[in-house]
């Protein structure tokens, strides 16, 4: 007679993770990190210069490229962590670069709205 074997009271260890999903993760977060010190860069040098001859041109040009800079980095952020929450590995550094990129727009859009739409 067949008797059916007891479930086991532990449910079924993850598959291991692979070599190269360590390695793209890692990857990607210090692209992401690379980026939040950019961003940094750019916003201290966006910050630091004084308008010329052409009515601020080159500063709003500057805030335009750092706006599209940080929306691309904030939605690669985002991917990044929920790639890396579905494999398993750990998210720090893309939760800290998705952190560092909302409070630095965050930041950039008070100092927009104080400077130039509340004055």
């Amino acid at each position: 007679m067949d008797t059916p074997l007891p479930s086991s009271p532990l449910p079924p260890s993850p598959a291991p993770i692979s070599r190269a999903a360590v390695w793209a993760s890692r990857l990607l977060n210090v692209l992401l990190l690379a980026l939040c010190v950019a961003l940094v860069a750019l916003s201290y040098y966006s910050f630091t210069l004084y308008c010329e001859n052409f009515g601020c041109l080159g500063k709003g040009l500057l805030w335009m490229l750092w706006a599209v800079l940080a929306a691309a980095g904030w939605a690669m952020a985002w991917a990044v962590r929920a790639w890396q929450r579905r494999r398993g590995l750990g998210t720090r550094a893309s939760g800290l670069a998705f952190a560092l990129v909302s409070v630095m727009g965050v930041g950039h859009l008070l100092f927009w709205l104080v400077t130039t739409v509340l004055r």
